[in-house]
């Protein structure tokens, strides 16, 4: 994958993080089935010869639609795996399949078909039959009003890239292999501060 592509992605994933980009659309989804989505999400880290996810909402061509989506937002690059390994798609339809928020299930289904017609649209074929440049460039004309989605491809770009970047820095890949964290350091005593002007 293209270095632009991996720097710009990486970019905007951390914006989120940060909280300069609107989550607003995917809160109520993401504040209804947290709990679950991270029990899942840590049984998906730590079973990697488990049997195969089975997919609780989305049917098989939404699933791979959804991993190919997540992969050009946070994609593999030389520091790390992309979301494709982290499988977020399994994460995000265990959120989706545990919302009672039936509005947030409809943007997930619908945005999903806005997706696959603006991708015949542009390149007479559904997304997950586009080239990876082509869906780079889907993407990139989708999320060009994020700060201010309106039409349901918007809207859902908003909610799936946050859900994306939320279930990639709560898998082992992303917390361990993208943000290096190590766990916390055992301290046998604490020094306290050694600024001199705070010694006694």
């Amino acid at each position: 994958m293209s270095e632009k592509r991996s720097q710009l992605s990486r970019r905007a994933a951390l914006k989120i993080i940060a909280g300069s980009v609107s989550v607003t659309s995917s809160g109520p989804l993401l504040k209804g089935a947290s709990a679950c989505a991270l029990a899942h999400r840590a049984g998906v880290d730590v079973a990697a010869n488990s049997p195969p996810y089975v997919p609780k909402f989305f049917n098989a061509e939404q699933m791979k639609t959804l991993d190919l989506l997540s992969e050009v937002v946070i994609p593999q690059d030389e520091h790390s795996p992309g979301a494709s390994a982290a499988r977020v798609c399994d994460y995000i339809d265990v959120i989706t399949s545990a919302s009672a928020n039936h509005d947030a299930k409809a943007l997930w289904i619908d945005g999903l078909a806005a997706i696959d017609k603006a991708a015949e649209s542009a390149c007479s074929r559904k997304f997950s039959d586009c080239t990876g440049e082509q869906q780079i460039a889907l993407v990139e004309k989708i999320s060009a009003h994020e700060e201010h989605p309106v039409t349901i491809e918007e809207r859902f770009f908003v909610t799936m890239k946050s859900a994306t970047v939320h279930g990639y820095y709560t898998s082992a890949i992303g917390i361990h292999q993208d943000l290096d964290y190590q766990g916390n350091d055992f301290l046998a005593e604490f020094p306290g501060c050694q600024h001199p002007e705070h010694q006694t």
